[in-house]
């Protein structure tokens, strides 16, 4: 019988989503170390440590977050919940997101806004082609599909000192059973909501839905006219870590 009522209210809630033109989605994210890490093991035990502290004190703090999905039928925002937004010590606010997820679903474009030392610029973030595969599972209920792209992100070379790009791959499971073009982030345009995206050592996984009552629900973009391009974001993002850690 409890089982026959979850079927019954995950039904009736997929219809009222399907009715909807605004809603807001909870997410909660979990941090994956990266493959890098694993390499300075034996190249420098020390290093090791101390990294895999910080991303555990990180995780910690990230792990308490949740994350506000907006959306009407054209755009989404996409941030943190303000009530979270301070951890208790300098090493778990490192984790928390100094930015904003914008998407507008009717071409496509994607932007983030930042705030580095204070200062908030805009980054318009290049466009990914999904690839929607055929393998599936059921997230709280809902049959979703698996879909993969890979994406450009910028760091600098270790060797070189150099700014250099290099694709890392981006997974998403969404489920047409709520047909929205929406995700964490502004990671968007699939034939249904994201309800787990993993990537660059993010795994996000969709906690709450919630129909918004106002159905002109407005996303207001900030100012695009001084967009940065992700590169020229990377480049400033390096040389105020430099300037803040004397390098």
């Amino acid at each position: 019988m409890k089982k026959l009522l979850f079927i019954s209210g995950i039904i009736a809630l997929t219809f009222q989503f399907s009715q909807a033109q605004s809603a807001k989605i909870t997410y909660k994210n979990e941090l994956t170390a990266p493959k890098e890490l694993e390499e300075l093991k034996e190249k420098d035990p020390k290093k090791y440590e101390r990294y895999s502290f910080m991303i555990k004190k990180m995780n910690e703090r990230t792990k308490q977050l949740r994350y506000t999905l907006k959306f009407n039928d054209q755009r989404s925002e996409f941030k943190t919940n303000p009530k979270m937004a301070k951890g208790d010590d300098a090493v778990s606010n490192m984790s928390m997101p100094q930015s904003e997820y914008f998407y507008d679903l009717s071409n496509n474009k994607r932007y983030q806004k930042n705030n580095i030392s204070g200062k908030e610029f805009l980054i318009n973030k290049e466009s990914i082609t999904w690839e929607i595969l055929p393998e599936t599972k059921v997230i709280n209920g809902y049959k979703a599909r698996k879909a993969v792209a890979s994406q450009i992100f910028f760091s600098v070379d270790r060797e070189s000192g150099e700014l250099k790009g290099k694709k890392q791959p981006v997974t998403a499971w969404f489920t047409t059973e709520l047909p929205f073009a929406y995700g964490p982030e502004n990671y968007g345009g699939l034939p249904g909501l994201i309800l787990e995206l993993k990537t660059q050592g993010k795994n996000y996984s969709v906690e709450k839905l919630e129909i918004d009552e106002d159905k002109n629900l407005e996303i207001k973009f900030p100012d695009l006219s001084n967009a940065l391009s992700e590169k020229e974001a990377a480049s400033m993002m390096h040389k105020a870590a430099a300037k803040m850690f004397g390098r």
